[in-house]
């Protein structure tokens, strides 16, 4: 598992989606994704739960895991 850190310097306002998207670079590039974790400025987390596999999708959109 290898974590990535995104910063953002955009004020976003209420998160209730995210939206991955991958460009395949490399053929068979295939990630596994347990979660993307968002924390705002004012430091609430915000959880969007996956376990899944990206193969094929250009792009995914989660939502919050309330």
């Amino acid at each position: 598992v290898v974590p990535v850190d995104i910063s953002v310097k955009k004020i976003l306002g209420n998160i209730v989606l995210v939206k991955l998207e991958k460009e395949e670079i490399v053929l068979n590039d295939h990630w596994y994704c347990t979660r993307i974790s968002v924390t705002t400025p004012s430091g609430d987390s915000v959880e969007f739960p996956c376990y899944r596999w990206i193969a094929n999708e250009k792009e995914v959109v989660f939502r919050d895991g309330k």
